[in-house]
């Protein structure tokens, strides 16, 4: 039988990062939680992210196109964007452990459109989830817990994107190109559900 080579696991991918107190926070009170519930180790607070949009999986980083992407990223004006993570819950198959917000974090949205046009316009991949919900993720592959009970939401104002390379199965992130939002760039675009509001 011919052998099928294995699908390559390895992500580069747009991110968002909490702030290192958030962050630490976030592990803190996952790795309390896991101790009780025996589960996984909770993920590493400085490698802890939102994600936005994967621009494919691949053995090793791929330069051409990373060259490509920083410099869309360059040219992007957007403004800083505030998060809210209010709930816990079993994201990817019941099988990670997460934080988000049912309400979502519109802002996010309208970021990940604006990014992702701006990749489609140079025929550069990207892709999402047909309905984003931002999270981030506290420990995976750990079937068959709790999720977390919070007391209290974790809430920063993301001053910065970065582009990252993920390596499958290292716990290790490669960090390729971070750009800082603009608060004085004109406002997001409100989306379709606000209009409806405001009529």
């Amino acid at each position: 039988m011919p052998v099928v080579p294995a699908r390559p696991e390895s992500s580069l991918m747009f991110v968002l990062r909490p702030t290192n107190p958030v962050a630490l926070r976030m592990h803190e009170d996952a790795a309390t939680h896991l101790a009780v519930q025996r589960g996984r180790d909770a993920y590493p607070p400085h490698l802890l992210h939102l994600s936005l949009l994967c621009m494919g999986r691949f053995d090793k980083p791929p330069s051409r196109l990373i060259e490509r992407a920083r410099a869309i990223a360059a040219g992007i004006q957007a403004r800083p964007i505030p998060i809210t993570l209010d709930s816990a819950g079993l994201f990817g198959n019941s099988r990670h452990l997460a934080l988000y917000r049912p309400k979502g974090n519109a802002m996010v949205g309208q970021f990940v459109r604006m990014l992702g046009r701006a990749l489609a316009q140079h025929n550069l991949p990207s892709f999402q989830a047909s309905a984003l919900t931002p999270h981030v993720t506290l420990a995976y592959d750990c079937r068959n817990i709790e999720p977390l009970p919070l007391t209290r939401n974790y809430a920063w104002i993301s001053g910065e994107f970065m582009l990252v390379y993920s390596y499958h199965g290292q716990t290790r992130h490669e960090e390729l190109g971070r750009w800082a939002f603009d608060p004085k760039t004109v406002p997001y675009p409100p989306s379709f559900e606000q209009l409806r509001l405001m009529v």
